[in-house]
């Protein structure tokens, strides 16, 4: 009987041994495969490659769930710069030789240093995991204001002991060329993770837009950005088609001067496009380049005298205000008629505005604002960035 009971206490360890074995096995393979490296160049398939925006890419490879997001000239003036950073999911490491920023999969801990980041993520539903900003104070999402006890300041300049308290998974940082490099080169010395957005060098309204999909990777929700935004391009067409066949087409003059210079964004910009499928024309026709340029005061002078709408006005909100710029402005053909318009209608208590952050993610609602403008018979809605100068 005793050796019986020996027999089976043995049988019972042994079959324990096998188990624990097997299992041991199986988390080491386990972690192997996790912490595997895929070569650099394994990254070559396109997980989403943008059909309006120019300035990114995602790329995956077989066999992996993390990601690499491409991110090309992220400044004024850059030339074939690209940049990339790794998505890390379930533990994989970056590929071998990867010598850019790893950011985790999402990300919950996020801080903005633009506006415009602000109002992709509140599109996302995400602005819960906005850490931090810059220059709070000029924000307007309803979020961030309602949190500015928990939301920190970074303030024009990265504050990086506060930085360092936050502990963020990723900063989102506007390019601003090789001045930037002293940030970047701190933040890789403190190890945290950081990505440059370009959404503000995009000419298409649609691909400013499109840079949402980008943010969504961070933050492990791809497919909820895509959906999001695909409505987008398909409520913008729908208002583009409104002026299709329209026969007069205002001609538009944009901004006021600034330090003596007044400058002109080119026919391929942002607001050129928006202008154009609104059924107007942009009136400076000379610059064609990829950015804005200056011109000469009396050449804008002359411009304004012709032109017969007015947008984009500076800090105006009355004609009076306008003209107080500057005496000449009241010869204006658009001040003599009154189809001057800026787009400030939706200012904060404390100096923000709305367009300069949720215009980005909402250039549908910009494009209706410009046909009201131009176009009244078109579209009822009121103005929702706009006002009328009066």
């Amino acid at each position: 009987m005793f050796t019986r009971q020996l027999q089976l206490n043995v049988n019972k360890m042994i079959k324990q041994s096998i188990s624990a074995f097997i299992l041991a096995s199986l988390l080491l393979l386990v972690s192997c495969v996790s912490n595997k490296k895929t070569s650099l160049e394994a990254f070559n398939q396109d997980i989403y490659t943008p059909e309006y925006a120019s300035g990114f890419k995602i790329l995956g490879a077989d066999n992996v769930q993390s990601t690499l997001i491409q991110v090309f000239n992220p400044w004024q003036g850059a030339k074939d710069v690209e940049m990339s950073y790794f998505i890390s999911r379930n533990g994989e490491q970056a590929p071998a030789g990867f010598t850019g920023p790893t950011i985790p999969a999402g990300a919950k801990q996020i801080v903005c240093m633009s506006s415009s980041y602000i109002a992709m993520l509140d599109a996302l539903g995400q602005a819960d995991r906005i850490v931090a900003v810059s220059g709070i104070d000029y924000v307007s999402n309803p979020y961030i204001i309602a949190h500015k006890d928990s939301i920190k300041d970074m303030g024009p300049e990265m504050n990086y002991e506060l930085l360092l308290g936050l502990k963020p998974d990723v900063v989102l940082l506007y390019g601003i060329g090789d001045a930037q490099t002293a940030v970047t080169d701190k933040l890789k010395e403190l190890s945290i993770p950081y990505m440059y957005v370009g959404e503000y060098l995009e000419e298409s309204p649609l691909g400013k837009a499109e840079w949402m999909v980008a943010l969504s990777e961070l933050t492990d929700s791809r497919e909820k950005g895509i959906e999001i935004f695909s409505e987008i391009p398909k409520r913008y067409q729908t208002l583009k088609d409104l002026t299709a066949s329209v026969e007069l087409r205002p001609t538009v003059m944009f901004n006021t001067p600034w330090n003596d210079s007044w400058i002109m964004p080119s026919t391929k910009s942002y607001m050129a496009q928006l202008v154009n499928d609104a059924g107007a024309d942009y009136i400076y026709k000379e610059n064609t380049s990829n950015s804005s340029a200056p011109i000469g005061l009396e050449t804008a002078y002359g411009l304004i005298q012709k032109a017969d709408y007015w947008i984009n006005v500076g800090m105006a909100s009355t004609l009076d205000e306008l003209k107080a710029v500057n005496p000449k402005f009241t010869d204006a053909k658009s001040v003599r008629e009154k189809t001057a318009y800026n787009n400030n209608l939706r200012l904060t208590a404390t100096g923000g505005n709305e367009y300069w952050e949720s215009a980005v993610v909402r250039p549908d609602i910009v494009l209706r604002d410009l046909i009201h403008i131009f176009h009244p018979e078109l579209v009822s809605d009121s103005l929702y960035y706009y006002r009328h100068l009066e």
